[in-house]
């Protein structure tokens, strides 16, 4: 059984593929005035030149996962010495590569991922548009430009993305559990999340309104903001913590360990 967001929750296709590209233009162009030795703010703890490598790896990752590349082994380090010019358009052109496959294929056309439950071409388009995303935010902020907005569809896909995918499957298939059994809700923009973690496993699950009574916390705040607080992007002040505060930082730091 394919498990995709639920309907309130799934962006259209075309729409995702459309925002891959404006997400890309942006990344490059906060680029122009910005130092390749520049740390990102936030838990990644790149440089802007680590970030924009590591993203182009991450696409080529993708077009080797569906088929249409073999993986290079050089795709996640670095070269030495490398100008910001070299490593951007090397995301440029892994980018336009991958876009340009999205488009031969149909989204619900079959193929690997690293998600069990979602064996999809669609898999591939949510998940490079929600890197690209979130490493165009480091980038602008390394840069000291505004941060774009993120719309709130996407803010929502993208919790549920780091929530189910990251922390419900990847953190267990690393092998990590939680120190602490702690149970901690999730609430946006009337849509709702309940994190179980266990000493065995970290389940989420979409909840409805309201049945958050029993959680140990309770996470709250605007779509983008709470997005960007779970890929590690922005501090505690900009959401709304309420209750055990020892449950949100195991939650947090569970996350740097998924999306590591």
């Amino acid at each position: 059984m394919t498990l995709r967001p639920p309907a309130d929750l799934t962006i259209d296709t075309g729409r995702m593929l459309e925002l891959i590209g404006v997400e890309g233009q942006l990344l490059t162009a906060a680029t122009h005035d910005v130092h390749p030795d520049a740390r990102v703010p936030g838990a990644s703890g790149r440089t802007v030149a680590e970030t924009i490598w590591f993203l182009g790896g991450q696409c080529e990752d993708a077009l080797t996962w569906l088929g249409a590349s073999e993986q290079d082994a050089s795709a996640w380090v670095v070269p030495d010495p490398a100008s910001l010019r070299e490593v951007t358009g090397r995301f440029t052109a892994r980018l336009a590569e991958l876009l340009a496959e999205f488009g031969t294929r149909p989204p619900e056309d079959a193929c690997p991922t690293w998600w069990p439950e979602e064996h999809s071409v669609r898999f591939w388009i949510r998940r490079v548009l929600h890197a690209t995303a979130v490493h165009r935010v480091d980038v602008q902020g390394a840069a000291g430009v505004p941060r774009t907005g993120i719309d709130v569809d996407v803010a929502l896909d993208g919790i549920d993305e780091a929530l189910r995918l990251w922390l419900g499957y990847r953190l267990h298939a690393l092998g990590i559990h939680a120190t602490r059994p702690c149970v901690v809700g999730v609430s946006t923009a009337g849509a709702d999340w309940l994190v179980r973690a266990e000493a065995n496993r970290t389940t989420v699950q979409r909840t409805a309104p309201g049945e958050h009574v029993s959680a140990d916390a309770v996470l709250s705040g605007a779509p983008e903001q709470l997005y960007l607080w779970l890929w590690g992007r922005l501090p505690d002040r900009e959401i709304t913590t309420e209750g055990d505060q020892d449950a949100t930082a195991q939650l947090w730091a569970l996350l740097r360990l998924a999306t590591r």
